[in-house]
């Protein structure tokens, strides 16, 4: 759909398929877990992902973390010790 700014025709861009991530990121911070990321397959289709961390631990995180699937009712998994 094109709109017009200036009488000059603009095109909107398109908005992307929202895709679901195949695994969720979490951090072991303290005595529990926390939730800083998910990851897609990319989208060329070569083998690989795309992650996205939005956020990162502060203070005893040591900077490593775990890909877990996402729980089919949107609830994050707990990663065995």
């Amino acid at each position: 759909m094109d709109a017009r700014v200036n009488g000059t025709a603009q095109r909107r861009p398109q908005q992307r398929e929202k895709r679901m991530p195949v695994f969720i990121a979490r951090a072991k911070v303290g005595a529990g877990w926390q939730t800083i990321g998910a990851c897609w397959p990319l989208r060329s289709g070569e083998a690989g992902f795309s992650v996205k961390l939005n956020t990162l631990p502060v203070g005893a995180w040591e900077g490593q973390f775990v890909l877990l699937p996402p729980l089919p009712n949107g609830e994050d998994p707990e990663p065995k010790e």
